[in-house]
């Protein structure tokens, strides 16, 4: 599993004094239905805002935590600009003084911004409380939205997204179809009317939960209606008011280690999705070293850095295949809806680039067979691991001409000239 959410924010955190910090839902939000504003008021330096699982989190499977911020003060650590807002956690193994805790930047007022925090190094298998700690006195409002906790695998990231997006598409003639037993044990279900859409080889949901194979399909004209054989358990789940759905599921293909599967092994209609290629895409990448995870470690505030992630480009083909071409139109239609290069492919709380290709010519493909969909999909490669170094905020780099000649035969330069020789360069980190 790439990522687990920790909190969606579409339930209020416990202010520990709703004087100075209100924290409540708004609509504003990155995801859900809500995101969670705190309102700071003058004097609230040490206020906190908590939140308390049903029961302990188990973070050990993953390697950082992502969260969204959208804040009315910007927050990069610097004496302008200090740090407002800290994220804490605290774990029932923990060893007595034992802390998790990061600073949150702000580099944007006003935007919404997803900052991460490395916890590879972090007691995290029982995480029985979490906590905006306010730092400072003076007055802001930020709101937070989808806490996730993420281990990083690009392409298998990239492959749930494509199942979740592309999974329980409707098909219309087979969605919410109303169903009775046929009789006790007989392995048999009725569908309420005649639908010769239904067919063996039909994978079909009950009430949208659980999916089971339809092994036979008998249609009966005089009586107006269609009887299914399927699996016992099938059978079993059919009770009054009862609904099934036949569903489209999402194959993700292996080649060429993986023999072909025969059609009458798959679902019918089925999605089928194939990884096709992956390469660098330099044009999407720049030389700047990464940097996040701000903390305190002996009193000194520090950062963790790493390379520049790598951008590669993932091609993925996308064929809906059905024996009813009203079910092919019908998820070939959904798909178009689904993906585009307006709305990219959300995984873990990042929203990926995404473009459609044009299929090859059909001089060099079956011309009666309609073409797969052909997706390019961005993301980018860790290429190092989170090393933590101490925190530049504002240094100071002075030149200007030297008092009088050099010799290296000294021990020492001469001095630095005064201030009115001096020119000064200052950058801020």
């Amino acid at each position: 599993m790439p990522s687990a959410l920790v909190h969606g924010f579409e339930d209020a955190w416990a202010s520990s004094d709703p004087t100075l910090l209100d924290a409540e839902v708004t609509e504003l939000r990155v995801q859900g239905t809500g995101s969670l504003r705190l309102t700071v008021r003058a004097g609230a330096a040490g206020v906190t805002a908590a939140h308390t699982p049903a029961v302990p989190l188990d973070l050990s499977a993953f390697d950082e935590l992502r969260v969204w911020t959208h804040s009315t003060r910007a927050s990069e650590g610097g004496p302008r600009r200090p740090f407002l807002l800290e994220l804490s956690y605290t774990d029932a193994g923990d060893a007595p003084g034992e802390e998790h805790r990061w600073f949150v930047p702000v580099s944007r007022t006003r935007v919404w911004e997803q900052h991460r925090f490395g916890i590879a190094g972090d007691r995290r298998g029982q995480v029985t409380e979490l906590r905006w700690r306010v730092l400072t006195d003076v007055p802001f409002q930020i709101r937070l939205d989808e806490l996730l906790a993420v281990e990083d695998r690009p392409l298998g990231d990239i492959e749930e997204a494509l199942v979740g997006l592309l999974d329980a598409m409707p098909l219309p003639g087979v969605t919410g179809l109303p169903v009775q037993p046929a009789a006790a044990g007989s392995g048999t279900i009725v569908v309420t009317g005649l639908n010769r859409r239904l067919h063996a080889g039909n994978r079909v949901a009950v009430s949208g939960a659980e999916r089971y194979t339809v092994l036979g399909a008998a249609h009966d004209e005089p009586g107006d209606t269609t009887t299914l054989t399927v699996q016992p358990a099938l059978a079993a789940a059919i009770g009054p008011g009862t609904t099934i759905s036949v569903v489209a599921p999402v194959v993700v293909e292996e080649s060429p280690f993986d023999p072909p599967a025969e059609a009458a092994d798959l679902p019918d209609p089925v999605v089928l999705v194939t990884l096709t290629d992956q390469r660098e895409e330099p044009e999407r990448g720049w030389n700047i070293a990464q940097r996040d995870s701000f903390r305190v470690r002996g009193g000194l505030t520090v950062c963790s850095v790493r390379p520049p992630a790598r951008p590669v480009l993932a091609e993925y083909q996308i064929l809906p295949a059905a024996g009813d071409r009203r079910n092919s139109t019908a998820l070939r239609a959904e798909i178009m809806r689904r993906v585009g290069v307006d709305a990219g492919l959300r995984v873990n709380g990042t929203v990926l680039p995404v473009r459609t290709l044009l299929p090859p010519p059909l001089d060099i493909r079956v011309r009666a067979t309609p073409a797969p969909v052909y997706l390019h999909i961005g993301t980018r490669v860790e290429l190092g691991p989170r090393v933590e170094v101490p925190l530049a905020a504002s240094p100071t780099l002075h030149s200007g001409p030297l008092s009088g000649p050099f010799d290296p035969a000294d021990d020492e330069p001469p001095p630095i000239p005064g201030p009115d020789d001096q020119e000064g360069i200052v950058l801020r980190l």
